[in-house]
């Protein structure tokens, strides 16, 4: 056996929730950043498409102008998860890569997902409906994507710019969270 060097002493400061530890390559990347990128593209157009219908048809000019929002962010944030796929020659799926069958093995089950028959609801929903349900669809996805990022699994990502935009979208979402559980008791 080899002479190993000894191990850095461990950095014993505390991490907050979710926070992600330091890596120890933050301009390579492993499979866990390539797993986490994958899973967040379809958490994310599931997001975004949900967000599209109550931009279009929310009663609330609050919720109209939230669901704006969130499309837009979740749109920036696949479209980096997509590039850096591409630039890493990794392969990934769309969420309309999926069957929609209610219960079918293949269908994204990811934490905070909404079922197929949630989304059909909230698409033939009309007036003050769409309000309420999309506020407690979206509410549930986001709470799931930060269930997601804050897994001990993906605090060993090694990707340091993913990491950061991975803590920024849980600090974002988390306000997100609670704008619209205040637009729930209006």
């Amino acid at each position: 056996m080899q002479n190993q060097p000894a191990s850095a002493p461990k950095n014993k400061t505390t991490q907050s929730v979710g926070e992600s530890k330091k890596p120890s390559n933050p301009n390579g990347h492993s499979y866990i950043d390539i797993d986490f990128a994958r899973k967040m593209i379809v958490h994310n157009q599931q997001g975004i498409q949900m967000a599209d219908i109550a931009k279009k048809n929310a009663a609330s000019a609050q919720v109209r102008q939230l669901a704006t929002s969130i499309s837009e962010e979740l749109s920036n944030n696949t479209k980096q998860y997509i590039d850096w796929l591409t630039k890493w020659k990794e392969t990934y799926f769309n969420l309309s890569d999926f069957p929609e069958m209610e219960g079918h093995d293949m269908y994204p089950t990811h934490p905070g997902m909404a079922s197929l028959s949630d989304l059909s609801a909230l698409e033939s929903a009309a007036g003050n409906s769409v309000d309420t349900l999309f506020l407690r669809l979206m509410i549930a996805h986001h709470e799931g994507a930060n269930e997601m990022a804050t897994e001990g699994y993906f605090k060993e990502m090694q990707f340091g710019q993913m990491i950061s935009l991975k803590d920024e979208t849980l600090k974002q979402q988390t306000e997100e969270v609670q704008t619209m559980k205040q637009l729930q008791t209006k």
